[in-house]
């Protein structure tokens, strides 16, 4: 009997979105049922069709500090890396293309080098219809920067100060005349005469909005530090044109976007263990000032899914909590509806031993073919040292790479192709 009321309370908890929104527009709807504890595992070998590691050339110009972000365009990896303040471009073999550098006009107070607020890349999305690199920075809030995949600077386009158009959190071009961008209900006022505003702002390109999506009543929802979650995202392309996902944080649905705005929803019931309560954003009198702390305390409890991809007939995302383990990271077949942790497959002669999905960084990138992840050189040569007695046969890349290279040098891409009956 307990076991079915609890279930009750998770389709309510469902359904409620957590009490975030007002209301929720009525699209086509998939709920997937996930237990974290209960995802399955395998071997290499059992689970991907393909393993290709991606070493990124090192040379002095091409020095990567960290893949904040990656976005896989034709012929390119497109890298944001905040930790030196610039956006590389890579070819898809891992040569050094070009990067980018400098923003006209700006100028960085070096006295904030180690301040990621104070970066000349702040962020970048990418237009794929004209391929283009556009650049968001922390030195200037009302112009978005354009360069082309050859790293040159082509445009800046003006942001408008209308719906908050220049305080926004995220933003993606889903075809060549309509852009998408997010404002945190939790960080801003919205500039509206009445309770109920927007997250969601469709535009084009930034120059007037036509659409909003995803309501909420201003005046019944906490603000400030304590009730915001700053994650990667909250967009993510899977190589399916004119089209992206979006998340937000407390809320376990997975949005589908297109230029007609909200497409379809995954909604990912979890267990009432892993849940939180439905109204710990509107309840300042229970969670004021405690949010953090009760997250903490209750460390299993998941506050925003992330790193959201579809492949074949699979979603990929991630669940974060403040429990560090490896049921995090999921695979759903949506044929078959069954799960498997991707932290779980484990390396075998198919991957030379070598890890597949970096549990920090989880699933990056999806061209529609593949997925990407990533490792730093000190976690590779790492992981060789500790396969060396099952005598692996690197391919000729990874030869070069270790031969070459160092536990300092740049960081390998993981280009891994689930299969498709599983």
């Amino acid at each position: 009997m307990r076991s079915y009321f609890g279930k009750i309370l998770v389709l309510l908890f469902i359904l409620m979105v957590n009490g975030v929104s007002a209301e929720q527009p009525a699209q086509d709807t998939t709920l997937l049922r996930v237990d974290p504890d209960d995802a399955l595992g395998g071997t290499a070998t059992d689970l991907l069709k393909d393993v290709v590691y991606i070493p990124l050339e090192n040379t002095p110009a091409s020095v990567v500090g960290e893949i904040a972000k990656l976005e896989v365009v034709e012929k390119y990896f497109i890298i944001l890396d905040r930790s030196l303040d610039q956006v590389l471009i890579f070819n898809r073999d891992g040569s050094f293309h070009t990067k980018c550098e400098k923003i006209p006009g700006l100028v960085k107070n070096t006295a904030m080098n180690d301040n990621f607020n104070y970066n000349m890349f702040g962020d970048f999305a990418i237009q794929r219809e004209k391929q283009q690199i556009v650049v968001r920075t922390n030195l200037d809030k009302e112009n978005l920067f354009v360069f082309n995949y050859d790293g040159d600077f082509s445009d800046k386009i003006p942001l408008s100060k209308k719906n908050n158009g220049t305080r926004f959190w995220g933003y993606a071009f889903l075809n060549g005349d309509t852009s998408v961008y997010y404002v945190s209900p939790t960080i801003f006022k919205p500039e509206s005469d009445g309770t109920c505003a927007y997250e969601l702002y469709l535009s084009d390109n930034f120059s007037s909005n036509f659409k909003q999506e995803i309501s909420y009543e201003q005046n019944n929802i906490a603000k400030g530090i304590d009730a915001t979650v700053n994650l990667a995202g909250p967009f993510y392309y899977s190589g399916i044109k004119n089209s992206c996902f979006f998340v937000r944080s407390y809320d376990y649905n997975i949005y589908n976007i297109n230029a007609n705005g909200i497409k379809s929803i995954y909604k990912v019931l979890l267990p009432l263990s892993y849940s939180v309560p439905i109204d710990f954003l509107v309840n300042e009198e229970k969670y004021r000032s405690k949010r953090r702390e009760y997250l903490q305390k209750n460390n299993q409890l998941v506050y925003v899914i992330s790193n959201v991809y579809s492949l074949d007939n699979m979603l990929i995302f991630t669940i974060n909590n403040n429990k560090y383990s490896n049921n995090k990271i999921f695979l759903y077949n949506t044929q078959n509806a069954t799960v498997f942790s991707l932290l779980n497959i484990s390396p075998d002669s198919s991957s030379f031993f070598l890890p597949i999905v970096n549990k920090n960084n989880s699933i990056q990138a999806c061209d529609g073919h593949h997925l990407y992840s990533s490792f730093s050189s000190l976690e590779m040569f790492a992981a060789k040292e500790e396969a060396q007695g099952k005598q692996p046969e690197y391919p000729p890349s990874l030869k070069q790479y270790f031969v070459s290279q160092n536990r300092k040098s740049n960081p390998v891409i993981v280009k891994l192709a689930p299969k498709t009956n599983m």
